[in-house]
């Protein structure tokens, strides 16, 4: 008997801990709502409080999923019944939770990073259907768990590098700056940080990315139908959002390597309402510049530092307010005489809200200022070149929310441009010889509206399309030189000048910029998508070089160089296979671009009053074929990228003596026909994990010298057609090594990363130059800038 009421007493137990272990949390208070019942949420992770944003937030029952905003929020629109919602992000443990909606309500979702074997368990970081389901095409995002993940660059993630891992992305070189996007030159992308844009997004002329990535949540890629909030670039958006610090508890990363170190601390200033994020990361490269045998490196310095603020307040749930801080500086002492500095600032200022359940609005206030400078002091011809940007910018956009399948955007923006094009100052304390120069600054304004409505048609089909009207002046205080007509534009063709006051339009520019795509399932992995994209561009960098250099000058539009126009139309099929464990794409896309800057024959560019003379206006077009394969899930993971396109240039002008290479159409300066990516990521185990990189492109175009002559005691070459030479191919390896210690607070509780660049010592080269040679044409050397294998070691701490 005993027995019996034993075994009863442990049956109702089991029973009732099965009972309650089923148990729904309820949202809202039952007050008759049956329909329309909004359920707010946060996702957060569990350690830091930090928001997660991107993380996907899934209605089992309604097969609906929303992601989270920047701030780690989302709003889901259900009836009274009962709910299981699966929260998911890269990185974290998937979270099941059951409730049930009667009222309006707000859950509350912690997570927290996966520390098992991920052969066992299946997680996706976001809706893992998305590249087939939505109307983007060529929007890429990546959040910083994905870019952790592979081989460290001097013994850190780069943002801008791992981009530069993705189909129709590519660079110039090992260590260059900015990015090449379908066949344009890096001044055709917009960069923007916490919405604000960055001029020079580098560290040490390129070795390294100008922004710490422990203060980065994610970064997105819009390179095809860029949405039509955006403007002012021709090839694409690459858009950065930070984190906002914890609202309830403080923590902090701190890494130190190699050649550099960082700090982040996050926290509550007021809790569960205002939270403060703060970032520092600078650098300690001098040792290895005194350890090289070149004399002019070893007596060389370089030094950088980053610093980020971040202040995050809710006001309530459906308002808050985030402003951000940046600064970059970089300077560069060559052989002790020569120092090249720059430097980025940018204050940001973002109010997000929501009027009612289906209206939103966000408004962006901005400030950038970017600085470059050179100051020489050899004792003789001391001088300082300096030269900078300042851009004040307002945005304002509304959303409205018909349905889960009708969304509507509309807004406009507008930005003041002031251009500081160059400045000579001679130190007044040496007998120098030289006298000082201004180079006039340049005054614009561009402003723009737009709208943007998604809908889909039942399960098959779904459409966006946009328009942006863009209008820009070129406006005074400026003399402008007056040329003769039919006759080239030159010094020697000046005939007068006419000075504009202050504020007074030189002249403006407008035009209506569409974008549209059309997605159409074949099946519910399979897609086809179709998109058109239209982009006006009024700010161009003038450069010899293939890339970004402190030393290049942003110019604006004006009556003598238009603005560069964008039509690019795009076509892809995109599968996913073996439940979205491989996600694949196919895209070929066409760009037309006019009014391309090219630089004159023998052109001089620098402290240059009248730029018109040394440039000349062209076409380009570019095409590509894109391959992509990504597997998403298990113990291996990683992507393989493969481009074959083309980018070139024409100039034909009504002078003959203008035009380059006789009319005909040349390589651009960053058309690489193959360009192909390799990532794999092995996890040994919960702790250690391996990872590697393989990059092959073709070599860069070049021009060669063709032969040389004497000119006044001095042999000089002469160059003729452009572009028509290349380098040689580039390839590299790259491997790392990750281990994650579980030292309960010791000091080596934390990941220490080991890696290697350039395993096998390949000499890539960077560039070219000419030497003499008695007898012959000047030869041809490279400049390498990793030629050996460079190990690194860093150790990162979150605390």
């Amino acid at each position: 008997m005993k027995k019996n009421i034993l075994l009863l007493l442990l049956f109702g137990f089991i029973l009732s801990g099965t009972v309650f272990a089923q148990q729904k949390n309820i949202i809202g208070r039952d007050i008759g709502e049956l329909k329309g019942i909004k359920i707010s949420g946060r996702v957060t992770d569990q350690i830091t409080g930090e928001a997660l944003v991107g993380a996907s937030v899934t209605v089992k029952e309604l097969n609906k999923t929303e992601i989270t905003n920047t701030n780690g929020n989302f709003l889901l629109e259900l009836d009274r019944a009962e709910y299981n919602l699966e929260v998911r992000y890269v990185g974290y443990e998937t979270v099941k939770y059951p409730f049930v909606a009667v009222g309006e309500g707000r859950i509350s979702i912690r997570m927290i990073q996966e520390d098992f074997e991920l052969d066992d368990v299946v997680i996706f970081g976001s809706d893992p259907e998305k590249n087939i389901r939505s109307t983007e095409m060529g929007a890429i995002t990546l959040n910083m768990n994905t870019i952790r993940e592979l081989p460290p660059f001097l013994g850190e993630v780069d943002i801008i590098r791992s981009m530069a891992t993705l189909p129709g992305v590519s660079q110039v070189g090992e260590a260059s700056a900015g990015l090449n996007v379908r066949g344009g030159g890096s001044d055709q992308n917009l960069i923007l940080f916490a919405g604000a844009p960055i001029y020079n997004p580098t560290h040490l002329f390129g070795l390294f990315t100008a922004f710490n990535p422990d203060i980065v949540n994610n970064v997105t890629l819009y390179k095809a139908v860029i949405p039509a909030e955006f403007g002012g670039r021709g090839s694409s958006i690459l858009d950065i959002v930070p984190k906002s610090g914890s609202l309830t508890k403080w923590g902090g990363d701190l890494m130190a390597g190699n050649f550099s170190g960082k700090l982040s601390l996050n926290g509550p200033i007021v809790k569960d309402r205002i939270s403060a994020q703060m970032g520092l990361r600078g650098s300690y490269i001098n040792w290895l510049l005194k350890s090289l045998n070149n004399p002019d490196l070893r007596t060389s310095q370089a030094n950088f530092y980053d610093a980020n603020g971040i202040v995050y307040g809710e006001i309530n749930e459906k308002n808050n307010v985030t402003y951000s801080f940046y600064n970059s500086y970089d300077d560069f002492a060559l052989a002790s005489d020569t120092t090249i500095s720059w430097k980025n600032q940018s204050h940001s200022l973002k109010y997000e809200g929501s009027f009612s359940e289906k209206t939103a609005i966000d408004i962006l206030g901005y400030h950038t200022v970017y600085d470059y400078s050179i100051f020489n002091a050899s004792g003789t011809n001391d001088f300082d070149l300096i030269s900078g940007i300042k851009d004040t910018g307002l945005k304002v956009k509304f959303a409205y929310q018909f349905s889960d399948k009708n969304k509507f955007n509309i807004g406009a923006d507008t930005k003041k441009l002031t251009i500081n094009p160059g400045e000579l100052i001679p130190n007044a304390s040496t007998d120098s010889g030289l006298l000082p120069k201004k180079v006039q600054s340049e005054y614009g304004q561009e402003s723009g509206v737009f709208f943007q409505h998604d809908l889909e048609f039942g399960e098959k089909i779904g459409v966006s399309y946009g328009l942006r009207y863009d209008n820009y002046q070129y406006l005074g205080q400026r003399a402008v030189k007056e040329y003769a007509e039919n006759l080239p534009i030159s010094p020697a063709n000046v005939i007068g000048e006419k000075n504009y006051a202050e504020g007074e339009k030189i002249q403006s520019y407008d035009g209506f910029g569409p974008r549209a795509s059309l997605r159409y399932s074949l099946d519910p992995k399979t897609s086809i998508k179709l998109g058109y994209n239209k982009m006006y561009q009024f700010i161009h960098l003038i450069s010899n070089t293939a890339t970004i250099a402190p030393t290049d000058i942003w110019k604006l539009s004006d009556q003598f160089l238009a603005p560069q126009i964008v039509d690019q139309i795009s076509l892809g099929i995109y599968k996913n296979f073996r439940g979205n464990i491989f996600e694949t794409s196919v895209e070929v896309y066409y760009k037309d671009i006019q009014n391309i800057v090219e630089y004159k024959d023998g052109a001089n560019l620098i402290l240059q009053n009248n730029l018109e003379t040394e440039v000349i206006p062209g076409q380009g077009k570019a095409y590509g074929l894109e391959l992509f394969v990504k597997k998403n899930l298990g113990r291996t993971t990683g992507w393989i990228s493969y481009t074959y396109s083309r980018s070139l240039r024409r100039v034909i002008s009504p002078f003959e003596e203008e035009n380059i290479n006789g009319g005909d159409w040349f390589p651009s300066n960053f058309d690489k026909p193959h360009d192909l990516t390799l990532i794999g990521n092995y996890k040994l185990s919960a702790l250690i994990s391996l990872s590697a990189t393989f990059g092959y492109s073709t070599g860069r175009p070049v021009t060669f010298p063709e032969a040389k002559f004497d000119f006044a005691g001095n042999s000089l070459a002469y160059f003729n057609n452009r572009n028509l030479q290349r380098i040689p191919d580039f390839h590299r390896l790259d491997l790392s090594m990750n281990f994650k210690f579980k030292g309960k607070g010791k000091f080596y509780d934390g990941d220490w990363t080991f890696a290697v660049m350039n395993v096998y010592g390949r000499k890539n080269p960077f560039s070219l130059f000419f030497a003499d040679q008695v007898g012959s044409p000047p030869q041809a050397f490279r400049l390498a800038i990793l030629g050996v294998p460079l190990p690194t070691l860093s150790y990162s701490l979150k605390f």
